[in-house]
């Protein structure tokens, strides 16, 4: 009886026990959901996209398709008659070859271009002519006939490559190369950081030494903040009216110079200035785009240092002023080692955010990364695909610009922390 009861007991204490423990999943559960709905499922589309040829024409879907013909891009539609024409061009010089008894010559070679040429399509010409090139050459050392080379000249014009090859051959092309166009963001992201990361050093250190007592600390923490606030879009059609060549900047250039050389500019023997032309030049557009991104976030960087800043024990600075260390030998044996966990923190975030620059060089250049090209960065040409509706070389982009910022940011990690990391 008595087990019975303590039996009893437990089912009636385990019936009204409440496990508040579960209740966190519930409270996390939406940060898992709106991850897995706007991060995961985009990420592994993304992927998917890069081995298929998917786009769309007009209402038209074409696509996904894993493999592709070699030489052609769009719909089927679109080329196929240029199967045809191709076809019936190679015959007639099969029939030429075959009447006339010619033996197989590289010359064969530019009767095969020429008769491609001349039709009018989507056909990469130059590259069917130079896999066609590298094919001659083999059959004349095997001492082939030219009417087997001509055979084999129609079949390769519907061969099919895998969808991922294309995209790859597409972004790494040599007219228009991922690699310039990631060397160009390194440049404006290192000619905007440089100058970010000291000003922000310098304010920091100020705003949180309690013997510099500066007055009116808020109102300028405020102000350095304020540019973040605006808009990229707002802040870069701002810099295209000041340095346009008829903006307030070459009005007060030109001020000046008539000024100093008014004299000799009424003699004629010195000309009028004429405007400078800023989005002419590569340096003077780079370093535009790089002003404005130390403009917009600097302010951010010294709020993230100075948080760093104070929370390094305020002991240490006196016990160091006691002991006679000026503040250069502070700033570079105490504040810099310990504020580096932050320092690489806002390092590794300035990195991300200057591999995705977009907003500041598509406005300032108006989507075309003037001059030459030398201001397009991944993130445009990434647009340029999107904006073609081919979205299998845009998701070739993305996972390019996933793995360049990760093994970035791993590295830049591991080179600078790893004097903080536990050693066993």
């Amino acid at each position: 009886m008595a087990d019975n009861n303590k039996v009893a007991v437990k089912k009636a204490k385990k019936k009204h026990t409440i496990q508040y423990d579960r209740w966190g999943y519930f409270f996390i559960a939406p940060f898992f959901l709106i991850y897995v709905v706007f991060s995961l499922i985009p990420l592994v589309t993304t992927f998917v996209y890069s081995f298929f040829e998917y786009y769309r024409i007009g209402l038209e879907e074409i696509g996904p398709s894993f493999r592709v013909y070699k030489y052609f891009t769009g719909s089927y539609n679109d080329y196929s008659w240029e199967f045809d024409d191709a076809a019936y061009a190679l015959d007639d010089l099969i029939v030429k070859y075959d009447e006339n008894g010619n033996t197989l010559t590289v010359d064969i070679k530019d009767e095969i271009k020429e008769a491609i040429v001349g039709i009018d399509g989507s056909m990469d010409v130059e590259a069917y002519y130079k896999d066609i090139s590298k094919m001659v050459d083999k059959e004349i050392k095997r001492g082939s006939t030219p009417q087997t080379v001509l055979e084999k000249a129609k079949k390769q014009i519907t061969c099919k490559v895998s969808a991922f090859s294309r995209n790859i051959s597409i972004v790494f092309s040599k007219s228009d190369n991922m690699g310039r166009y990631f060397l160009n963001t390194i440049i404006m992201w290192v000619l905007g950081f440089i100058p970010q990361i000291l000003v922000s050093l310098i304010l920091a250190v100020w705003f949180t030494n309690t013997e510099l007592r500066l007055k009116c600390q808020q109102f300028f923490k405020t102000v350095i903040y304020m540019p973040n606030l605006i808009m990229a879009a707002a802040f870069a059609m701002l810099f295209v009216a000041l340095f346009s060549p008829n903006g307030p900047v070459n009005s007060i250039l030109k001020s000046i110079y008539n000024n100093m050389n008014a004299s000799e500019i009424a003699a004629g023997t010195v000309p009028a200035m004429e405007p400078v032309r800023f989005f002419s030049s590569t340096g003077w557009t780079r370093g535009l785009v790089a002003t404005m991104n130390f403009l917009m976030w600097y302010g951010n960087t010294t709020i993230l240092l100075m948080a760093g800043v104070m929370g390094i024990d305020n002991s240490l600075f006196e016990a160091a002023r006691i002991d006679g260390a000026s503040s250069l030998k502070i700033f570079f044996k105490i504040t810099i080692p310990l504020l580096l966990p932050i320092f690489v923190y806002v390092l590794i975030t300035s990195l991300i955010g200057g591999i995705q620059m977009f907003d500041v060089p598509q406005i300032l250049t108006n989507g075309f990364g003037t001059p030459n090209r030398t201001t397009m960065t991944i993130i445009m040409k990434l647009n340029k695909h999107l904006a073609s509706k081919n979205y299998g070389p845009a998701g070739v982009t993305s996972i390019i610009i996933f793995a360049i910022t990760g093994v970035l940011s791993a590295l830049v990690y591991r080179m600078t922390m790893k004097n903080y990391q536990n050693k066993r």
